[in-house]
């Protein structure tokens, strides 16, 4: 698909613009500390180049920005770092921070709005999340280039959701998402869709994925970006409209303290730049980044490296289209064992005794991912499916060609 990192697919028209989406941000760990030393632009200095390319940048940001820790109950980590990191978004020169994700709610409503205010205070905008649910849902309108741009920013109902008088990120709701594309396809040259969403550390997209940005693209969307999986999906064209179905980390410092290791790809991924004009877009072009640390730097990769990443990128771009289905089946049987003790250790018999069992409701988050997050509830059906067909054991034998595709081999080089 990729020729020297660029997919064409027709010439540009007469007016044209370039949008860059860096993949997920939080500047954890001692990251922190060194952007609030003035060491953003230091960390982001080999990588600016690629950005500076783009006439938008837009950049997701997927952690509260707050002087106050106020933790909700959820699963997973809360995430936050301190007033000054939004240095980060200025120093990147980002338009655009994208905060419909599972972390923007870790320290309540008044994180999201804290956050909201700090980004904003530096100079970039925000979208996909607000003081409430109509708020959060609020298209990104810019004009840029003599073109018109609507940025809709979707993510999956995990926690911290906005409600109707509850600040938050904007839960997707997949009909009215169709329908509120269609409304900005028909007063703008070009809309963006950027949904945070997806099963983490899995290289293939789901079939609910690829069925819906498909959905997505057939209802007026430009072009589709998908981010989340903490590692790089592959990339596909729906009736020329280019859907990045992942493309990992951007930099995102551990937050549990494990160790610096390039073969791991939540420490790299690619930045895709998208070429639009009056028709839509025609043109990606993919810049594959690592980052590391001592000191902090992204950097764009080089080399047999480069080669590498763009191979692989093509590689499960093609197993998309091809095995998809078949993936995914494997991938809920890698899940299973977790999955089902999540039900070993469901609250539900002590909720049905008191539904305010303070412990109870501690270990409910878990299980409430199997049936409100999309991706979570759609691995839980299949894998139920897959158990009542006998087919656990064997697919489970494929699970060491799921491990080399988790790999990032370029690491070797």
């Amino acid at each position: 698909m990729f020729e020297n990192g660029i997919c064409s697919w027709r010439k540009s028209g007469g007016r044209n613009l370039s949008v860059a989406i860096a993949g997920d941000v939080c500047p954890g760990d001692h990251a922190a500390d060194a952007i609030l030393n003035g060491e953003s632009g230091n960390i982001l200095r080999e990588i600016q180049p690629a950005l500076d390319r783009a006439d938008l940048r837009l950049v997701q940001w997927e952690t509260v920005i707050s002087e106050h820790r106020k933790p909700i109950t959820k699963s997973g980590p809360n995430l936050l770092v301190p007033p000054g990191c939004e240095a980060f978004i200025t120093a990147g020169r980002f338009d655009v921070a994208l905060l419909a994700n599972n972390h923007i709610g870790d320290h309540s409503p008044s994180g999201v709005l804290d956050t909201i205010r700090y980004i904003r205070n530096a100079g970039a905008r925000t979208v996909g999340a607000g003081c409430d649910s109509a708020d959060a849902a609020k298209p990104l309108r810019l004009e840029k280039k003599g073109l018109r741009i609507s940025i809709l920013n979707f993510c999956e109902t995990e926690f911290g959701t906005a409600g109707e008088d509850v600040p938050g990120s904007n839960a997707m709701d997949e009909m009215g998402a169709l329908l509120q594309i269609r409304a900005e396809r028909g007063e703008n040259d070009v809309v963006l869709v950027v949904v945070h969403g997806g099963n983490e550390y899995n290289p293939i997209p789901s079939p609910r994925m690829r069925k819906l940005y498909s959905a997505f693209a057939r209802a007026g969307a430009s072009a589709v970006v998908n981010i989340h999986t903490h590692c790089p999906q592959g990339i596909e064209l729906v009736e020329n409209v280019p859907i990045v179905y992942c493309p990992g980390n951007f930099f995102f410092p551990s937050v549990s303290g494990a160790p610096f290791d390039p073969h791991q790809f939540w420490w790299s991924g690619y930045l895709p730049r998208i070429s639009f004009d009056e028709r839509g877009a025609y043109e990606i072009e993919i810049t594959p980044c690592c980052f590391s640390p001592d000191p902090w730097k992204i950097e764009p990769l080089r080399g047999k490296q480069r080669q590498w990443f763009l191979e692989y990128v093509d590689r499960i771009s093609r197993m998309a289209l091809s095995e998809g289905e078949h993936w995914f089946d494997v991938w809920c049987a890698f899940r299973c064992e977790a999955m089902l003790s999540w039900v070993k250790n469901s609250p539900a018999a002590a909720l049905l005794e008191n539904l305010s069992d303070p412990e109870a409701l501690r270990k409910l988050p878990v299980i409430r991912h199997m049936f409100t997050c999309q991706a979570h509830c759609e691995v839980t059906r299949r894998m139920f499916l897959l158990i009542e067909q006998g087919k656990i054991q064997r697919l489970r034998e494929e699970l060491p060609r799921l491990a080399e595709l988790q790999r990032a081999g370029f690491a070797d080089l």
